[in-house]
């Protein structure tokens, strides 16, 4: 396909085209199996397609388009392919798909009306398979982070783990730190999903509306993992405020989230990622990506002013942001 004149060496939407289609490519790709079927080595394109049980020439094709947008590489004799570098997690790229293909459906309503026509756990309910998907996502998420997480946190025999879902960061903690006793504390229809794997004895559950209901008291640590960014800034302030309320006089707040200022260096995919991110964050939620700057100061409202953030290696557009009050 000829580029129009006008866009040579300008950016124009025809580009942005061009990388939706090498992005529907891949995940053609993943639901064939091509990225599968390479995992043990090259094949030509007659033994993939033989694998992937799909049209010779409709591979060849395909092929032909994953090898120009960088996801394979060609071997030395032409023929041969084999993948260019890790795709990632499958489950988070198919997640992603239907996130920004079936979810984004209506954006254009949803901006012009403020509302979205359904809620983004309303969606997802309604598709067993993408939230087998994202609850995969967030468990691998979870235990690649561990090792730093729990080497970061202060000290804490008692946690309080607010919207802590299926409870992935409380058991990789537990694993980690054989001291702690955590209190999970979620809405009624996901607390009931908590981990099998989670430790009896150590693991406790509660259910509610952290926004509303008593959290307790005392704990020496409250986790906020991936909870900031579901709610606009009044919530949020609203909820550090409540979280601060629960702690011990020496306990201690963590926020575990992506900061709207990604860190220098990463280029402007990483800008994009977070644009991504915030928008998809509101349209289902009414949340979005903040800054931690806005979330430090929020934290200083609620007296806990002594904060420090800490950068996470395997996740380089998180960070944990660690606060307590002044010694």
């Amino acid at each position: 396909m000829p580029l129009p004149e006008e866009s040579i060496g300008v950016p124009a939407p025809v580009l942005d085209r061009l990388g939706a289609a090498g992005y529907r490519a891949m995940i053609a790709g993943v639901r064939l199996g091509v990225f599968t079927a390479l995992e043990d080595g090259p094949l030509s394109v007659d033994e993939l397609a033989t694998r992937v049980d799909g049209d010779p020439a409709g591979v060849r094709s395909l092929v032909n388009v994953l090898v120009t947008f960088g996801y394979l590489r060609r071997d030395a004799d032409g023929d041969g392919v084999t993948t260019a570098a890790p795709l990632g997690p499958v489950d988070g790229e198919l997640f992603w798909h239907e996130v920004l293909f079936e979810y984004w459906a209506d954006v254009e309503d949803t901006i012009r009306t403020g509302t979205p026509r359904r809620d983004f756990y309303t969606w997802l309910r309604e598709r067993p398979a993408t939230a087998a998907r994202l609850r995969r996502t967030f468990a691998g998420a979870a235990a690649a982070l561990a090792d730093d997480i729990a080497a970061a946190l202060p000290p804490a025999a008692t946690v309080l783990d607010v919207g802590g879902g299926h409870g992935d960061h409380t058991v990789e903690l537990c694993r980690r730190r054989p001291d702690v006793r955590v209190t999970v504390f979620d809405r009624p229809e996901t607390i009931t999903g908590l981990r099998e794997d989670a430790p009896p004895d150590r693991v406790t559950v509660r259910a509610g509306d952290y926004l509303t209901d008593d959290l307790g008291s005392g704990y020496d640590l409250v986790l906020l993992f991936n909870v900031v960014h579901g709610h606009h800034p009044e919530e949020c302030r609203e909820l550090l405020r409540r979280a601060a309320k629960s702690l011990s006089p020496t306990g201690s707040i963590a926020v575990l989230d992506h900061d709207r200022e990604p860190p220098a260096g990463l280029g402007p995919a990483a800008a994009g990622f977070l644009g991504t991110f915030d928008l998809t964050l509101w349209l289902g939620q009414g949340g979005g990506v903040h800054h931690y700057a806005d979330l430090a100061a929020w934290l200083g409202e609620a007296g806990l002013t002594e904060t420090r953030v800490v950068p996470l290696a395997a996740s380089p557009l998180e960070k944990l942001l660690i606060a307590g009050r002044p010694s």
